[in-house]
C-alpha cells in the first residue's frame, strides 16, 4: 500500500486548505469598522494611487488585521469579537493558532500581485513589528510590573502601529514623495497607533456599545497593559474576575479621576494628529490633504454622557 498522495495538489489537498481557512472565514463573516481600509482610501488621494492598487492594499490589510486580532483573542482569552464568539472560543485554540495563519499568508500573496517586491517586504516588515509588539505586550500583561506610558507607547506603535505604516510605505514604493513629507506622514501614523490604542483601551473598560461587542469590561483581566491601568498606578494580575469586581475597579478609577485624566490625554494626543496634519500640508502644498484629516475626524474619539458605564453606577 503506497503510504504517499499520488498527487499534493489534489482534491484532498483543496479540500483539507478548505477546513484550514474556514475558521478565519467565520470571523470574516462579521466585518468591524475597516478602520485601516478607510486611512488607505485616504493615503490614496494624498498620493494619487490609482483605485486597483488601492482596493488590493485594502484587501491585503485587512486579511492581515483579522489574522492578528484572531491571535490577540487567543493570548488576551476574550471571547467575543464584534459581537459573537472567538475563533478559539467557537473552534478550540490549537485550530485558532494555526488557522488564524491564514490571514498573513493571504494578504502577502494579495500584495504579490502589485508586481513591486518593496511592497511585499514592507508586508514581511509590518508582520515582523505586529508580533514583537506582540511579544512584548503578552509579556507585560503576564507580569505583575506595570509599564510606563513611554513602554506602552512603544508596544503600541509596534503592535497597533505596524498596519497603519506599512501602507504608508506600501504607498511610498508605489509613488514616492519627497522625503521629509513621508517622514511628517510617518511620525502621525505611529502617533496614531498610540491613539487608537488609548481609544480601544479606554472603551473595553468605560464604554457601554463596546460591552456589547466585546463583553463586559474584558480588559480588566487581561493584566497590566492597559494605560488606565497605568493612569491608576496600581498593576492587575491576568486572571478572571467577576462582574462585582469589576463593577469596584471601574467605580475606583472613576473616584480616583483616572477616567477623566485618560479623556484628557487621548484628547492632547488627538490634537498633536491634527498638528502633524497642518506640517505636512504646509511642507508640501501639492498634495490633497482633505481626505487625511477627514479620516482624523472619523477616529475622533468623543464618547456620549450615556455611554460612560462609571457614570450608570454612580446613578
Amino acid at each position: 500500500m503506497n503510504p504517499f498522495c499520488s498527487s499534493f495538489d489534489d482534491t484532498w489537498y483543496l479540500n483539507a486548505r478548505a477546513q484550514w481557512s474556514e475558521p478565519f472565514a467565520y470571523q470574516e463573516r462579521f466585518p468591524g469598522k475597516a478602520v485601516r481600509t478607510e486611512l488607505m482610501w485616504a493615503l490614496s488621494v494624498f498620493y494619487g494611487l490609482p483605485s486597483v492598487q488601492t482596493h488590493t492594499l485594502c484587501a491585503a490589510i485587512e486579511k492581515m488585521n483579522l489574522s492578528s486580532l484572531i491571535h490577540d483573542d487567543l493570548l488576551d482569552g476574550d471571547t467575543v469579537r464584534r459581537g459573537v464568539p472567538t475563533v478559539w472560543k467557537q473552534y478550540g485554540t490549537e485550530v485558532a493558532l494555526v488557522s488564524g495563519m491564514y490571514g498573513y499568508l493571504e494578504g502577502l500573496q494579495l500584495l504579490a500581485k502589485l508586481n513591486n517586491l518593496n511592497v511585499v517586504r514592507a508586508g514581511i516588515e509590518s508582520l515582523e513589528r505586529l508580533h514583537v509588539g506582540q511579544y512584548l505586550d503578552a509579556k507585560a500583561s503576564a507580569g505583575d510590573t506595570l509599564p510606563t506610558l513611554e513602554d506602552y507607547g512603544c508596544i503600541a506603535q509596534a503592535n497597533t502601529g505596524c498596519f497603519f505604516v506599512f501602507l504608508l510605505k506600501a504607498c511610498q514604493c508605489l509613488k514616492p514623495l519627497e522625503t521629509q513629507t513621508y517622514v511628517l506622514l510617518e511620525r502621525m501614523l505611529l502617533l496614531m497607533g498610540i491613539y487608537y490604542r488609548y481609544v480601544n483601551d479606554y472603551c473595553d473598560i468605560n464604554h457601554i456599545p463596546h460591552f456589547e461587542k466585546k463583553g463586559f469590561a474584558m480588559d480588566l483581566e487581561g493584566g497590566p497593559k492597559s494605560f488606565l491601568m497605568i493612569l491608576a498606578g496600581k498593576a492587575l494580575v491576568k486572571g478572571a474576575l467577576t462582574s462585582d469586581q469589576k463593577k469596584q475597579i471601574i467605580r475606583e478609577y472613576g473616584d480616583a479621576g483616572v477616567f477623566d485624566a485618560a479623556l484628557a490625554l487621548m484628547e492632547e494626543t488627538y490634537g498633536q494628529l491634527l498638528r502633524f496634519a497642518d506640517a505636512i500640508k504646509r511642507r508640501n502644498r501639492t498634495v490633497s490633504i482633505h481626505a487625511l484629516k477627514g479620516f482624523l475626524r472619523s477616529i475622533h474619539f468623543q464618547p456620549e454622557p450615556v455611554d460612560n458605564y462609571y457614570a450608570t453606577l454612580l446613578r
